[in-house]
C-alpha cells in the first residue's frame, strides 16, 4: 500500500512530528521576494532623523574615517553607549553602497528579511508546511516590524540574533544537540549588538518554558557549559580591547547602560507600566488581534479540561509550539514591562511569535482537505476539533479588527475634517492635521476594510479573512507616509545641510546650539561644535556622565556659553544652528549682534552680522 502524497511523514527524531525537510524551497525565495519591496522601496529616499539615525550612521561612517573599529566615536568624541557590531554591518554597508541613506538603512532592511526567513523556518517545522508564508506574510505585514525595518537603529538586528537564540533554545530542549550551542552564539552577535539583554532574555524564555512544563532537566539540554564558552569567545575579545583602551568602560556597561537603565530612571526614559499597549495594539495590528483571539480561547478551553500531567510530551506537536510561542511572548512583555527604561523598540522581539500564533491559524485552513492540521499523523479527531476552533478564532479576530478599524476612522474624521484636534501642542501638528481630504479617505478606507472584515467573518473563508486584515495595513499606508514625511522633515539635517555645505569654507565652523544634530556630521562630513550645558551632550549618556574628562581634553568640540562670542570673532564664519526654542538664549549669549540666512518651521541659521565685522 502506498502512501498518499498528501500523508505526513514520520516524526523527526527528537523533533516534532511534522512533515520532514520542507521541500518547496523556491517558496521560501518567492515569499522574500515579494516582502522585500515593503522593506527596500525608496529606503534611501526620506532624510536620516536626528538623533537616532543621524547619529547612528555617523558614528559608522567615522568608523571608516577612523579605521578604529573598537571604540565607536561621534564627532570625533569616544562613544561607547552602544556596543560596535551594528556599526561594523552599518560601516560595510556604506563602503560598499556608498555614504548616504540608503547604505545606512540597508542592513535593518536585510535583518528584516532574515527574521522573515526564520518565521517561514520555524512555523514550517513545528506548525507545518502550509503555515510558514501565512506567518512569514504576517511578520512582514506588521507595523511596528516595518518602521524598525526602514530605520538606522540596532533594534532589528538585536530582534534576528535573539529570535535565532528563542528558537535554537527551543529546538535544543526538543532533542536537538547542535541547537543549543547556536543559542549562545546567537546571543553573544545580540551582545555586541546592544547588550546582555541578548543573552538574559532568551534564557529566561527557556527556563520560564521548562519549569511550566514540570521539566527543569530540559535546560541541560542547551549544553551551557560549552554555549558559554562560544558566548564568551564572541563577546571577550571586543570588551577586553575597549575596556584595555577606554579605562572605567566595563563598569559604565554594566552598571551605567545596564543595570541602572533596568533599575532607575537615570536616563530619563521611564514610562508607566501600562505604556506597552500603547505599542503593541498599534504596532502589531491587526495580527496580535487573531494571536489574541487564540490565545484567550485556548486558554479558557485549557481551564475547562484541566492541567495536562506533569512532564508528559503531547501527543500534538503544534499544540506544543503554540504554548512555547505564548511563553515566549509573555516572557518578553513582561520582562521589558518590569524594566524602568521604556522604548516602543523594546516590543519588537514580539512581533516573530505574534506571527507565529496567528499565521497558525490560517495554516490550519490552508492544507487542502485537512489532511495536516496539527494532530498526529491521520489523526481526523484533532482535525474535527482544531479546523472549527481555528474558524472561531479568525471569526473572533475579525469582530476586534472591524470595531477597531471603525473606532479609528472616528478619530481621524474628529482629527482632521472636524478639527478637533487642531490647536494641539501650540499647532504644531496642524499643517498635517488640515488635510482633510487624506484623513477622510482614510476614514472612509478604514470603514470599507471593518464592511470587509464582517463579511468574512460570516463566511468565515479564512482566505478573505486575511485579504481583509492586509487591507487594514494598506489603507493606512498614505497616512503613514504622510505623518513619516511630516515627522522626518521636521527631525532631519539634510536640507539645512545642503543650505551650509553651498556655503562652507575650509576655515569656517558649524556650531549647533543646546541640540546636537548628528545628522549635519553626516551630511557634512566634518566635526561640529556644541555649546550647550551637560544635558544629553552629543546625545551619549556616556559622554554626559564622563564630561569632566571630556571638558580636559582640547579636541572635544564643546564651547562653553561665555566663549561663544569668542568663537563668532574668530577668522572665517562661524554658523550657528538653534532650535526655535532658543533663539532668545543664543542672542543673549553671542555678545554680539546676529542675523539669520536660514530658517524652517524647525529652527535657523546664525551669522554674525556684517554690521558688526
Amino acid at each position: 500500500m502506498t502512501a498518499s502524497p498528501e500523508a505526513p511523514g514520520p516524526p523527526r527524531a527528537g523533533g516534532p512530528g511534522v512533515e520532514g525537510p520542507p521541500r518547496a524551497l523556491p517558496g521560501w525565495i518567492l515569499l522574500v521576494l515579494l516582502c522585500a519591496p515593503i522593506f527596500l522601496y525608496r529606503l534611501g529616499g526620506p532624510a536620516l532623523g536626528d538623533p537616532d539615525e543621524g547619529r547612528n550612521a555617523e558614528v559608522a561612517r567615522e568608523m571608516l574615517v577612523t579605521g578604529d573599529f573598537i571604540t565607536p566615536r561621534i564627532n570625533d568624541a569616544r562613544y561607547l553607549d552602544k556596543p560596535p557590531a551594528y556599526f561594523w554591518v552599518v560601516a560595510a554597508s556604506l563602503r560598499t553602497i556608498g555614504v548616504n541613506e540608503l547604505g545606512a538603512r540597508l542592513p535593518s532592511a536585510l535583518f528584516a528579511l532574515v527574521g522573515i526567513v526564520l518565521t517561514v523556518w520555524f512555523a514550517r517545522r513545528h506548525w507545518g508546511p502550509r503555515t510558514g508564508w501565512p506567518a512569514g506574510a504576517i511578520l512582514a505585514l506588521m507595523p511596528l516590524y516595518i518602521v524598525f525595518a526602514r530605520t538606522v537603529i540596532f533594534d532589528m538586528m538585536l530582534t534576528v540574533c535573539m529570535t535565532v537564540s528563542v528558537m535554537a533554545a527551543f529546538e535544543a530542549m526538543e532533542g536537538s544537540r547542535v541547537a543549543g550551542p547556536i543559542a549562545f552564539a546567537a546571543a553573544g552577535l545580540g551582545t555586541i549588538t546592544k547588550g546582555p539583554v541578548a543573552l538574559v532574555v532568551p534564557l529566561l524564555v527557556a527556563a520560564t518554558w521548562a519549569v511550566l512544563e514540570r521539566r527543569p532537566g530540559l535546560l541541560r539540554r542547551l549544553r551551557p557549559g560549552a554555549g558559554m564558552a562560544i558566548y564568551a569567545a564572541i563577546v571577550l575579545p571586543w570588551l577586553v580591547l575597549v575596556s584595555a583602551r577606554n579605562p572605567g568602560f566595563l563598569e559604565y556597561a554594566i552598571v551605567g547602560e545596564n543595570l541602572k537603565r533596568i533599575a532607575t530612571d537615570t536616563f530619563e526614559t521611564s514610562r508607566p507600566f501600562y505604556f506597552y499597549p500603547t505599542v503593541v495594539l498599534p504596532g502589531l495590528f491587526p495580527w496580535i488581534l487573531y494571536a489574541g483571539a487564540f490565545a484567550a480561547r485556548r486558554g479558557l478551553r485549557g481551564l475547562r479540561a484541566g492541567r495536562p500531567v506533569p512532564g508528559a510530551a503531547p501527543r500534538d506537536p503544534r499544540a506544543r509550539a503554540e504554548r512555547f510561542a505564548v511563553v515566549w511572548i509573555g516572557v518578553v512583555y513582561l520582562f521589558f514591562s518590569l524594566v524602568i527604561s521604556k522604548r516602543p523598540s523594546y516590543m519588537l522581539p514580539l512581533a516573530v511569535p505574534v506571527a507565529l500564533l496567528a499565521g497558525g491559524l490560517w495554516g490550519r485552513l490552508f492544507g487542502r482537505g485537512g489532511a495536516w492540521v496539527g494532530g498526529a499523523p491521520g489523526d481526523r479527531s484533532t482535525d474535527d476539533v482544531e479546523r472549527p476552533e481555528a474558524r472561531r478564532d479568525l471569526a473572533l479576530g475579525s469582530v476586534a479588527v472591524a470595531v477597531s478599524c471603525l473606532l479609528l476612522a472616528a478619530a481621524l474624521a474628529l482629527a482632521g475634517p472636524a478639527g478637533l484636534a487642531r490647536g494641539i501642542e501650540e499647532g504644531k501638528y496642524d499643517p498635517l492635521l488640515t488635510r482633510d481630504l487624506l484623513f477622510g479617505l482614510t476614514a472612509a478606507g478604514l470603514v470599507a476594510v471593518a464592511s470587509l472584515a464582517l463579511i468574512a467573518r460570516r463566511t468565515r473563508r479564512p482566505g478573505l479573512i486575511l485579504v481583509s486584515a492586509a487591507l487594514t495595513i494598506a489603507v493606512m499606508v498614505p497616512m503613514a507616509r504622510a505623518v513619516m514625511g511630516y515627522v522626518g522633515a521636521a527631525r532631519s539635517s539634510r536640507t539645512v545641510s545642503r543650505f551650509l555645505a553651498a556655503r562652507l569654507g575650509p576655515d569656517d565652523r558649524v556650531i549647533c546650539f543646546e541640540e546636537y544634530r548628528p545628522g549635519l556630521n553626516f551630511y557634512l562630513k566634518r566635526p561640529i561644535y556644541l555649546v550647550s550645558g551637560p544635558g544629553r551632550t552629543f546625545t551619549s549618556n556616556y559622554i554626559k556622565m564622563h564630561i569632566e574628562e571630556y571638558r580636559n581634553d582640547p579636541t572635544f568640540r564643546m564651547i562653553p556659553k561665555d566663549r561663544l562670542t569668542e568663537a563668532l570673532l574668530q577668522d572665517g564664519t562661524t554658523f550657528i544652528v538653534a532650535p526655535v526654542r532658543s533663539y532668545d538664549a543664543l542672542r543673549a549669549a553671542a555678545g554680539v549682534p546676529l542675523r539669520t540666512i536660514y530658517e524652517d518651521g524647525v529652527g535657523a541659521i546664525f551669522v554674525r552680522s556684517a554690521a558688526d565685522r
